[in-house]
């Protein structure tokens, strides 16, 4: 693409995510890196980008239409985020908001960007560490209490950069082939079986199914579920789809059953061929976790992703920071009670439940654990971790990974039910 055209393109999705669509779901079939760039890098830094179009033009962001609020967005991340020099990005800002059909803001939108770039410098530098880092004032506020200013403003920072793209192989032996044909590989530093290419996408592999791209932290669920039984057994995925988690389990372990359930249909259908090259065979299943079909106190593992705020993937998610409210954390409180509930009466004598989110919100993690249900203990997951894995033990003995550069963040938590009947049991 040519970069009027990767303008053209962005402001249109920038315009269409405003509208409530997901990024990321939007620019999964684009390949033109100007373009993610754009969008992504937009959508990171929205919060000082408003701030100087506010100040700029004098009026508040939401009073222009969104066509002139995503180019005049676009354009002046183009000058902070992208390098391009001013009168470039102005002109091109102008030429825009013409292809868009809206000519007669083309007057305005070259105002703003003359003045918006000396607004951006002095709120930068007067403004708090929530606004600098383009974070809500009270997910800022959240961070400092729970895990202190150092680790808030860290994990905040590490937002504001792209996520470098981690995949496993379902053939272990590609990686021999792949650096045969030149190609440089790089193992993760903590997460065995996680490897980034220097200098290329691996898009070839992707395709083809002999690669899955997956972030290190949700890998790590997967590699635990193994670690907390190596004798394999039973393993019932219970929020399956889109079933990277369920084929790293099988590819790790030794399991005689492996159960992928979700509630979505058509993410089951999707998750179908991750799970072709699987052995043993995953089978899939349609059910609310909340009721599950399958029968009790069977499953040797037992995993539950549970569906949560997503505040540990703000990087590859930015404008998830400016859609969430303070009380969403507490709207999928109750969800995920309910389907522990359920997850818990699955569980085997002597096997376990591991429960995870991509969340780092206490409420939606070890706040489910301050009460241990009768029959069960809690796992310590320290000893079975991954050399070199940057855990924070939380209150209730699970682990906290915060959003850094080498993973998302991702809180996990383990319960064993008492008694015997592991398959390596002795």
């Amino acid at each position: 693409m040519s970069t009027s055209a990767d303008r053209l393109k962005a402001a249109a999705l920038l315009v269409r995510v405003e509208d409530g669509a997901f990024a990321s779901r939007l620019l999964g079939d684009v390949s033109a890196a100007g373009v993610r760039a754009r969008v992504l890098g937009t959508l990171r830094l929205l919060r000082p980008l408003d701030g100087a179009i506010e100040a700029a033009s004098r009026r508040k962001t939401v009073s222009l239409d969104p066509e002139v609020r995503a180019v005049l967005r676009l354009g002046l991340y183009e000058i902070k985020g992208l390098g391009i020099p001013a009168a470039v990005a102005g002109d091109g800002a102008v030429r825009l908001i013409r292809r868009m059909g809206r000519p007669k803001a083309s007057g305005l939108v070259n105002a703003v960007m003359r003045r918006a770039p000396g607004h951006w410098d002095r709120l930068i530098r007067e403004g708090d560490d929530a606004f600098r880092s383009s974070h809500p004032d009270w997910l800022w506020r959240r961070w400092t209490r729970a895990f202190g200013r150092e680790a808030a403003e860290s994990a905040m920072s590490e937002a504001q950069h792209p996520a470098p793209l981690w995949v496993w192989f379902t053939d272990v032996g590609l990686c021999d082939r792949l650096t045969g044909e030149g190609i440089e590989l790089h193992e993760h530093p903590w997460m065995p079986g996680a490897w980034r290419a220097v200098g290329s996408d691996l898009v070839g592999s992707l395709r083809a199914g002999d690669a899955y791209a997956q972030d290190p932290a949700s890998q790590l669920v997967a590699w635990l579920t193994t670690a907390l039984n190596p004798g394999g057994g039973e393993v019932i995925d219970l929020c399956a789809a889109p079933g990277g988690k369920t084929a790293r389990i099988v590819k790790d372990g030794a399991w005689s059953v492996v159960v992928a359930a979700d509630l979505s249909l058509g993410r089951l259908r999707l998750a179908g061929r991750v799970f072709e090259r699987c052995i043993p065979k995953v089978f899939r299943v349609i059910q609310d976790a909340t009721l599950p079909a399958v029968s009790e106190a069977r499953w040797h593992a037992v995993v539950l992703d549970a569906p949560c705020t997503g505040t540990g993937t703000l990087r590859r998610h930015p404008e998830l920071r400016y859609r969430l409210r303070p009380e969403d954390v507490g709207d999928r409180t109750g969800l995920q009670a309910k389907l522990l509930e359920g997850a818990l009466d699955l569980v085997a004598p002597g096997g376990f439940l591991l429960y995870s989110t991509c969340s780092v919100e206490p409420e939606e993690n070890e706040g489910h654990f301050e009460r241990i249900p009768q029959g069960f203990k809690v796992v310590d997951l320290a000893p079975t971790l991954p050399e070199g894995t940057p855990a924070i033990t939380t209150s209730a003995g699970g682990i906290r990974l915060l959003p850094q550069e080498s993973c998302d963040g991702f809180t996990v938590h383990a319960l064993r039910r008492d008694g015997k009947g592991m398959v390596n049991d002795t």
